[in-house]
C-alpha cells in the first residue's frame, strides 16, 4: 500500500494525464448512448458501452500502475512539438495508405466506418477500449508470466511482449475480415500488424498516451474523415 502510495505521488502528472483522457472519453461515450446506441452494438454486442468503458479505465489504471512498478513503460512522457509532428505523421500516412488501398485493392464493407458526427464520440471510445485489452493486458499477463517462470531481465521481457503482442490485433482483423477477398485478408494482416508494431515502439518510447493519440489521429483520418466521404458517396 505504501509502494502503491508512493507510485501515486511520484508519478502524480502521468495519473493526472490519464484521468484527463478517462473523463474525456466518457463524457463522449455518455453523449452518444444518449444519443444512439448502435454504433457499439458490432463491436460490444449487447454490453453496456458505459459499463464496459467505465471497466475498461479502471483496469487501464490498474495495469499501467502495474507497468510503472516493474517496468520503464510510462502512461505520458512530456514530448516536445516536433516529437508530436512525427508520431501524428506517421498515423497519417498509415491512414493514407489505408484509404488507398480502400479505393484500388480491398473489399472492406460500409458497416466498418460509423457516420459522421457520431463517429467523433464512438472512435475515442472504441479506441480506448483497444488500447486497453489488446495491448495494456495482455502486455502485463506476459510480463507477470515471464517474470514468475523465467530469469529474463525485465528489458528483455518487455521487449518479448511487444513481440508476441503485436500479433493479437492483426489475428483479430483476419479474423474480422474472413469473409471478405484474399487480398483483403492478406493486406489488412500486413497492415494492422505493422500499425500494431508502430503502436507499441510509440508505447515504449513515449507511453501510454501517445500510443493512444497515434490511434485516435489514424482514426481520424481513416474512420472519421476517409469514413464520412465514402458512406455518403460509394454507399448512398
Amino acid at each position: 500500500m505504501i509502494k502503491l502510495k508512493e507510485i501515486f505521488i511520484k508519478e502524480r502528472i502521468q495519473y493526472l494525464a490519464l484521468s484527463y483522457i478517462s473523463i474525456g472519453v466518457m463524457v463522449l461515450t455518455l453523449a452518444l448512448c444518449f444519443i444512439d446506441t448502435s454504433p457499439f452494438q458490432r463491436f460490444l454486442g449487447n454490453l453496456n458501452p458505459i459499463v464496459v468503458l467505465a471497466i475498461t479505465i479502471v483496469l487501464a489504471f490498474v495495469l499501467l500502475t502495474f507497468l510503472i512498478s516493474k517496468t520503464k513503460l510510462l502512461i505520458y512522457k512530456k514530448l516536445n512539438l516536433k516529437d508530436y509532428l512525427i508520431i501524428s505523421g506517421i498515423a497519417v500516412i498509415f491512414g493514407i495508405e489505408v484509404i488507398i488501398a480502400d479505393i484500388w485493392l480491398v473489399d472492406y464493407s460500409a458497416d466498418i466506418n460509423i457516420l459522421f458526427p457520431k463517429s467523433l464520440l464512438f472512435y475515442p471510445a472504441i479506441g480506448f477500449i483497444v488500447e486497453v485489452f489488446f495491448h495494456l493486458l495482455p502486455i502485463s499477463l506476459i510480463i507477470v508470466v515471464l517474470s514468475t517462470f523465467t530469469k529474463l531481465n525485465i528489458n528483455k521481457i518487455v521487449w518479448v511482449s511487444i513481440i508476441v503482442v503485436t500479433i493479437l490485433e492483426p489475428l483479430y482483423q483476419i479474423w474480422f475480415t474472413s469473409q471478405n477477398s484474399l487480398s483483403t485478408i492478406i493486406y489488412t494482416g500486413i497492415h494492422v500488424l505493422l500499425f500494431s508494431l508502430s503502436q507499441l515502439l510509440i508505447f515504449k518510447r513515449f507511453g501510454f498516451i501517445s500510443m493512444y493519440l497515434f490511434r485516435i489521429v489514424f482514426y481520424f483520418i481513416w474512420h472519421i474523415w476517409w469514413g464520412h466521404f465514402r458512406l455518403n458517396f460509394f454507399y448512398t
